[in-house]
């Protein structure tokens, strides 16, 4: 072989080395940029999945909202109404107490043998009626009369007290009759 044939096979072999690494870049460009391909389409789903799930989270949380305005805003509809039976119920009260009431009592039933007894009666700032404890109880105010048929006066005594027990809070005087309280309230 002359040294022109050896230096053309070099050449090719040169060529050939060239054309080999050339095919392997390319190649390699190829499975690359497929890899890429494959890795964004993954990436740009795992997003779209994840704002799937925040958009159900925001549509949740909007709910939750929208629940908890309606929720205050029933509430402070109640409150209203609450404050408006309050203020009716102290201003029934105020009048009841500038028209001056006599809350009536009464025990036992009219007979021919039974009588008609008068008991004054004040509240305590603390009653227990059938084991309810009442504090600061705003009839405290109000004049309480117990009228009692009973046969005498001891009777109607002791239908008072059983009925309003001074333990209870009730503070009784003792029982007249009631031509002798009418006499006395003039």
């Amino acid at each position: 072989m002359t040294s022109d044939g050896i230096a053309a096979l070099e050449i090719n072999v040169v060529l050939f080395v060239v054309a080999l690494l050339s095919a392997i870049g390319a190649v390699s460009i190829a499975l690359v940029r497929q890899v890429l391909y494959y890795s964004r389409r993954a990436h740009i789903a795992r997003i779209g999945e994840s704002n799937r799930d925040l958009s159900r989270k925001q549509e949740e949380l909007t709910k939750a909202y929208r629940d908890a305005q309606e929720a205050v805003r029933q509430t402070e509809v109640e409150r209203k109404a609450a404050s408006t039976q309050l203020a009716d119920a102290q201003r029934r009260l105020k009048a009841a107490g500038e028209e001056n009431y006599i809350v009536v009592h009464e025990l036992g039933e009219p007979s021919a043998s039974r009588r008609l007894f008068v008991v004054q009666m004040t509240l305590g700032s603390v009653l227990t009626i059938n084991q309810n404890t009442i504090k600061d109880c705003r009839f405290r105010a109000l004049r309480h009369v117990v009228e009692i048929w009973a046969e005498n006066a001891d009777d109607a005594n002791r239908m008072a007290r059983t009925q309003f027990p001074p333990d209870g809070g009730f503070s009784l005087s003792k029982a007249v009759p009631a031509s002798q309280a009418a006499i006395a309230a003039e």
